[in-house]
C-alpha cells in the first residue's frame, strides 16, 4: 500500500466515525430514537473508534504537511503533488463503501433486521461522500501549505559560496586585457641602499 493511500484511508477511518455520528445525530436526536433507528445495533464503539480515528487523521495531516514541505525544499524528490480530484473521490467513496460495510456489520452482529437499514443507509452515504470529500480538501490544502511553507523557508536560505575562487584584481599573470599602461604601475624587486 502507498503512502498516499494509508494517509487517505486514515484520514477516512476519522470520517467514517464522525459521519457516523453526525448521521444518527441527524435521524434520532435522543439515545432512544437512535437504538430504534439502528435497530438494536450498539454504538458503544463509537467514541473510542472516533478518538483513534482523529488520532490518525491527525498524523496523516501532519505527514502531508510534511510531504509538501519536502518536495519544496529538496530538490528532485521525484513525488509530484496529487491531483485534488482523485484525493476527494478516493476519500469520498472510500467512506461511503466503509460506511455501508459498517451498517451491514453491525446490523449482522445485533441480529437486526435489515428491512431498517435503508433510511440510515441512505442519508448516511450522502453524507459520508460530503465528509470525505472535505477530508479531501483539508488534505490537499495541508499538501498546499507544506509546499508554500517550504518554499518561504528555502528563498530565506543563502546562496551557497560558489565552487570557484573570487576574481582578484590585479591578476596574478597579466592577460592583453588587463596590462598596466605604464611600466611605472609594474612593481619591481626592493631597491638595495
Amino acid at each position: 500500500m502507498g503512502n498516499r493511500v494509508a494517509r487517505i484511508l486514515a484520514v477516512a477511518v476519522a470520517g467514517l466515525f464522525a459521519g457516523h455520528v453526525i448521521v444518527y445525530r441527524i435521524l434520532a436526536p435522543g439515545p432512544l430514537q437512535r437504538s430504534v433507528v439502528a435497530g438494536g445495533a450498539s454504538h458503544a464503539y463509537l467514541p473510542f473508534a472516533l478518538a483513534i480515528g482523529l488520532m490518525l487523521a491527525l498524523a496523516a495531516g501532519a505527514r502531508t504537511f510534511r510531504l509538501g514541505f519536502r518536495r519544496a525544499t529538496v530538490p528532485d524528490t521525484g513525488q509530484g503533488r496529487p491531483s485534488l480530484a482523485s484525493t476527494l473521490i478516493l476519500l469520498a467513496v472510500a467512506q461511503a463503501v466503509a460506511f455501508i460495510a459498517l451498517e451491514v456489520l453491525e446490523r449482522m452482529l445485533a441480529g437486526a433486521p435489515m428491512g431498517t437499514l435503508l433510511g440510515p443507509l441512505l442519508i448516511g452515504v450522502a453524507l459520508q461522500l460530503v465528509v470525505g470529500a472535505t477530508g479531501g480538501l483539508l488534505l490537499a490544502g495541508l499538501d498546499r501549505a507544506g509546499e508554500i511553507t517550504g518554499r518561504a523557508i528555502a528563498g530565506r536560505r543563502r546562496p551557497a559560496a560558489p565552487a570557484t575562487e573570487p576574481h582578484r584584481w590585479p591578476p596574478a599573470t597579466p592577460t592583453q586585457r588587463h596590462r598596466p599602461r605604464s611600466a611605472l604601475l609594474i612593481r619591481g624587486p626592493p631597491a638595495r641602499a
